[in-house]
């Protein structure tokens, strides 16, 4: 970049981030869909965990075929599912029933070919682990654009490149810019659904950034985007001054520093990981 030139300046983003109870039915999203739409925010960000209980059953479908066990039944009911909360959630829901059923057409391919090999290769397995964010961000989008919010739908695959280290997924941030600035061309919008947990590594293929891994993708894209704040939604009232199944007196916290954040995460706090608030600390974000 020419440092010369005067930066461009970005009218203000909010990042937001929901997880899998927040998603986990039509009434759940159609109230995330509120949520967002009430958001007056100039640029905005939705980043989707998959909806509750899916990622596990995903993992349980993948373990049944590596094992040569029974996973039809299983994929049936999960594709059943996401039919019956798309036609509980959208008024004209055939286009999305007919990606619900592309996209588990490629998994039960994935599958059999893992029930055939018994020995599937990372990039199989992750791409099957992830396919619980492709259809919940799937949906919540098809019923924003319904209630006529101007939103691009963002596959995080198409942007996000990670390698894997022995201590996580490790963010490639040039090249992760540089894809973000080509798919920001083809997408003028000012509002993205972006799927979270899933990226492609450095060769190009499918990968995700880890169990919980949405939370770290909000972020990552909170800072790809520039964004000013990042919200992460949850089905508690916030952070809690302990754990309060063992100290009932627990109180939210009204405010917390990052420093407070990392040693809570430290000594086992489950509420945020700290790699989370690796990128939101380098940019300075709350």
């Amino acid at each position: 970049m020419d440092s010369s030139q005067p930066a461009l300046l970005l009218p203000p983003c909010r990042a937001h981030k929901f997880g899998g109870s927040s998603l986990a039915d039509a009434e759940r999203i159609r109230h995330v869909a509120g949520l967002l739409l009430a958001d007056d925010a100039p640029r905005q960000l939705a980043v989707s965990s998959a909806m509750h209980g899916t990622t596990n059953a995903l993992v349980a479908l993948a373990d049944a075929a590596t094992a040569g066990g029974e996973w039809r039944n299983a994929l049936d009911a999960l594709r059943q599912r996401h039919r019956d909360t798309a036609r509980a959630l959208l008024e004209h829901p055939d286009a999305m029933l007919s990606q619900v059923d592309a996209l588990c057409g490629e998994l039960a391919e994935l599958l059999q070919a893992t029930s055939l090999l018994r020995q599937p290769g990372r990039t199989a397995l992750e791409r099957i682990h992830g396919m619980g964010e492709v259809l919940s961000t799937a949906l919540l989008h098809a019923h924003l654009v319904e209630r006529g919010g101007d939103y691009a739908l963002l596959d995080a695959r198409e942007v996000l490149v990670v390698r894997h280290t022995d201590l996580g997924a490790v963010v490639d941030w040039e090249q992760s810019a540089r894809n973000l600035v080509d798919w920001r061309a083809r997408h003028p919008q000012t509002r993205a659904n972006i799927t979270g947990f899933v990226a492609r590594d450095e060769h190009g293929l499918p990968t995700t950034l880890g169990r919980n891994g949405s939370d770290y993708s909000a972020a990552i894209f909170a800072s790809l985007f520039e964004a000013d704040e990042l919200h992460i939604w949850s089905d508690v009232d916030g952070v809690l001054s302990a754990d309060p199944r063992v100290v009932p007196e627990a109180v939210p916290l009204a405010a917390m520093s990052y420093r407070e954040a990392c040693e809570l995460a430290y000594f086992g706090a489950k509420v945020i990981h700290p790699q989370t608030m690796t990128p939101a600390i380098a940019r300075g974000l709350p």
